[in-house]
């Protein structure tokens, strides 16, 4: 409302946060695990549980810790059966909402999987990642959501899937590195539908592409996932095409693509969002600080607005109701990311990280912002400072009222309208 503003109502050094996750009103659930420095995939990790106060982030209970293997950031879901279930490196695990351990269940690659979806039939569907080489093709499981036991052999992906399952509750949607495949459970088999395999790559100047939005008529993906990320994605592109959103419909595998930003070496690492209401679709580049709109018209895009300086990179949340976009906007020292300094200083901010005090005092040097956008005009409503001495890259959470959670990898927060 004209007049509002945002400000942090609490905020707390949470080094490694993967996801946020609301159960009940009121319930509040952080994954957690244990991480020597950004970017360290070189030896096994614990993850655990942790039930959060609602009002001032504080712990409230915590799980067991739990086996998980090499990481890469994983998922969390409160399911439909009461209980909670996350999938952290090559481990699934089921607690209660007071976080005992209930079953767990190692998958059957030795490589982390980068969360699931719940079907509507309450199966959990998961896949292991080879991130960030996206060299080895990719495992797809289904678990049983009480055992998490299989209840079907495991497919294997004809090609490697970086990116973040996503499914309408009936069918699972994987991008592979060039292709975008679906998924189905039907008569004690997981099967790939062959009458719908958009193919968006491979080309020489860009890369994978990154979690799909499933929607009544189209799949929604962006491309360019590969790059060297530390405490920031920008600037950090592997590749040197302008990143693209991409589109196809449910029932025709011809694909359409639009570029993001037009600017070189683009990249980001999640999907983009959509507004069903008055169909809208949201992407961005995080490697050049580009946001954009578009308006889907049709099987076509129609540009709605854009946002040039707007450093966004994890997932965005959209309010149909309010017409209200909740991005992330990270603001450093250039200087930090020259060509010649930055891969030097990667090593320096990995082996640094480990320190609170580190963390707290390099906020001076970099530190993320949460920003409220006009989702129809793209005008900034309102924005609040997060000590966060990370960008966002994952998944934070709305509130319970007029606030949200806001998460990265070193800090968790709750910006609230004041």
């Amino acid at each position: 409302m004209p007049g509002d503003r945002l400000e942090v109502a609490a905020a707390r050094d949470a080094f490694a946060t993967d996801v946020l996750v609301r159960r009940d009103p009121g319930e509040l659930y952080a994954l957690r695990h244990d991480l020597p420095a950004f970017g360290t995939q070189a030896r096994p990790v614990e993850g655990w549980v942790e039930r959060l106060d609602p009002e001032t982030l504080a712990t409230t209970v915590a799980s067991p810790r739990l086996p998980a293997g090499v990481w890469w950031p994983g998922g969390l879901a409160a399911h439909a059966n009461g209980d909670l279930h996350l999938v952290l490196g090559r481990w699934a695990h089921r607690l209660t909402p007071d976080l005992e351990v209930l079953a767990s269940h190692r998958l059957p690659v030795a490589r982390p999987h980068n969360s699931f979806v719940v079907l509507n039939s309450g199966e959990l569907v998961t896949k292991d990642c080879d991130a960030p080489a996206g060299r080895a093709p990719a495992t797809v499981s289904v678990l049983d959501p009480e055992t998490l036991l299989p209840v079907v052999s495991p497919l294997a992906l004809p090609e490697p899937c970086i990116a973040r399952l996503s499914s309408d509750g009936q069918h699972v949607v994987a991008v592979g590195t060039a292709t975008v495949f679906r998924l189905s459970l039907d008569r004690g088999r997981l099967a790939i539908d062959d009458t719908w395999r958009p193919r968006y790559g491979p080309a020489p100047g860009r890369g994978y592409g990154w979690d799909p939005v499933v929607t009544d008529e189209h799949v929604f993906w962006m491309d360019n996932g590969a790059n060297r990320v530390d405490r920031s994605m920008l600037s950090s592109g592997d590749h040197p095409d302008p990143v693209r959103l991409w589109w196809a419909r449910v029932d025709d595998r011809a694909v359409r693509s639009e570029e993001i930003s037009g600017l070189p070496y683009g990249t980001e690492s999640n999907p983009p969002a959509w507004d069903p209401e008055r169909g809208i679709v949201v992407a961005y580049d995080a490697g050049n600080a580009v946001l954009r709109a578009w308006r889907m018209e049709g099987d076509a895009l129609a540009p709605l607005w854009r946002r040039d300086g707007l450093a966004h990179a994890g997932h965005l949340i959209v309010y149909p109701d309010t017409r209200e976009l909740v991005a992330q906007d990270w603001r450093d020292l250039p200087a930090l990311r020259h060509p010649r300094i930055r891969p030097s200083l990667r090593a320096v901010f990995g082996a640094l990280a480990q320190s609170r005090r580190v963390r707290a005092a390099s906020l001076s040097l970099g530190q993320d912002h949460l920003v409220v956008l006009d989702l129809d005009t793209g005008t900034e409503k309102a924005r609040a400072a997060v000590p966060s001495p990370s960008q966002a890259f994952l998944f934070p959470a709305p509130g319970f009222g007029r606030d949200v959670y806001y998460q990265s990898l070193t800090t968790i927060a709750r910006v609230a309208v004041a």
